[in-house]
């Protein structure tokens, strides 16, 4: 099942499988959210409990294993919904026998699309309804066409990806520096060889894709205290980008598979509830 929502300057729809945003379209129809073709079958999938993986793909929770495939299991399960408004949509998930067998907590983990004008509001809330601390991680992985259907005249190597500020990003594992004190990277194939880039506790607030040629842009904005990611295929069928804030560095940066003990994990008391957001704006 899907919903609708509108402001008057944009439209979303979002699918009730995944609470996943589907579609972000302008007053013309022109779409700028990747349609889940080829090389990738998602759209702008929601990261809970996990986001990425650790190397072996199992972790433990005071030393008894589990495992979770990449980017937890929210994107691959039905939510319900609780509020529905003709500018806004609130989904949702609770723990059952089925996600304790891998993710042994209680919890309720929700997601609100609002929209207002241009932007969409993303916020995703995870309560703890258990009666111990609860580690995890969240964020958020949208898809943007590239180029934007808006953009006909351009291709994937007229963008950029630009930031607020200047930014230091290196990819230490393969000697690479994608940014050196400098806040706008031009997108080509080669930038994503050595798949995703990332920067925790950016300077910046805020991250575009921007095309060159028209200028027009998409702009993620998000809690600059957490991480911001950018990645696309390697692959010549995968025109898109995705910009992706995470509440934190991600799984496989912490140097144990104890998630009580991974440095990154963001916990919550019994009851207690935290938020994370981020902003989507078209212009």
């Amino acid at each position: 099942m899907q919903y609708t929502i509108k402001s008057d300057k944009l439209t979303a729809v979002i699918d009730r499988f995944g609470g996943e945003l589907h579609s972000l379209k302008d007053t013309m129809g022109n779409e700028y959210i990747w349609t889940a073709e080829d090389v990738w079958k998602r759209h702008a999938p929601l990261l809970f409990p996990f986001v990425c993986n650790t190397k072996s793909k199992k972790y433990t929770v005071n030393g008894k294993e589990y495992s979770l495939s990449n980017h937890g299991f929210a994107r691959d399960t039905e939510f319900s919904d609780k509020s529905v408004q003709g500018d806004r949509v609130t989904l949702s998930i609770c723990s059952d026998e089925g996600t304790k067998a891998k993710y042994p907590f209680d919890f309720e983990f929700s997601v609100t699309y609002a929209l207002s004008g241009n932007k969409l509001s993303v916020t995703m809330e995870a309560k703890n309804t258990g009666d111990g601390d609860m580690p995890f991680f969240v964020g958020g992985h949208p898809g943007f066409l590239c180029p934007f259907e808006a953009d006909k005249d351009s291709t994937f190597e007229d963008y950029d990806v630009v930031y607020e500020k200047n930014e230091t990003i290196t990819q230490d594992e393969f000697g690479v520096t994608v940014l050196d004190n400098a806040n706008k990277v031009g997108v080509t194939r080669e930038l994503f060889k050595n798949d995703v880039f990332m920067k925790d506790k950016p300077a910046s607030s805020k991250v575009s894709l921007v095309s060159r040629k028209s200028g027009k842009s998409v702009t993620v904005s998000y809690d600059n205290s957490g991480c911001i990611a950018v990645w696309s295929p390697y692959d010549d069928r995968g025109h898109f980008v995705c910009l992706e804030p995470w509440a934190s560095a991600p799984v496989y940066c912490c140097d144990t598979e104890e998630l009580t003990e991974m440095p990154h994990a963001k916990h919550i008391a019994p009851g207690e509830n935290y938020s994370f957001s981020f902003d989507i704006e078209i212009k």
